[in-house]
């Protein structure tokens, strides 16, 4: 498990932080993140006031978030900028509302010098909300 003040060290660069909490963490290779998805998030308003919810450029959003955790979570990459190249094969097929909790499970499944690939999953009482694969830069 990796504490929220690392997590948020790590994502501050983000001007929407995604994730609430790391719940495993296996460094540079897997990752297990939460977001608590409430009536709060301005975000869950602004598609349909009359019907919030998250939208799927946020789920994505969310899986990217956790992978930037478990990437820069080995050392030898925590001191460079894990930059999101490419999404591949993402399907959204279901939506998120206030008062779900969105578990984001991601695989870091290659990392070389300049470049980190990963494969993630949304889901919300174990049912499969989301899913892509990843390419990141290293700068």
């Amino acid at each position: 498990m990796m504490n929220l003040p690392k997590v948020k060290e790590i994502l501050s660069r983000y001007p929407l932080p995604l994730v609430d909490e790391i719940l495993e963490l296996k460094e540079g290779k897997m990752a297990v993140g939460v977001k608590q998805i409430s009536k709060e998030d301005t975000f869950a308003f602004g598609q349909n006031p009359n019907s919030p919810l998250m939208p799927g450029v946020l789920i994505v959003e969310a899986i990217a978030q956790v992978t930037a955790v478990a990437i820069h979570s080995d050392e030898k990459h925590d001191n460079k900028q894990a930059l999101l190249a490419r999404i591949h094969n993402c399907r959204i097929r279901k939506q998120v509302f206030p008062g779900d909790e969105l578990c984001v499970e991601v695989f870091v499944t290659k990392v070389k010098k300049t470049i980190a690939k990963a494969a993630g999953r949304a889901t919300v009482r174990g049912e499969l909300i989301g899913e892509a694969e990843f390419l990141f830069s290293f700068k």
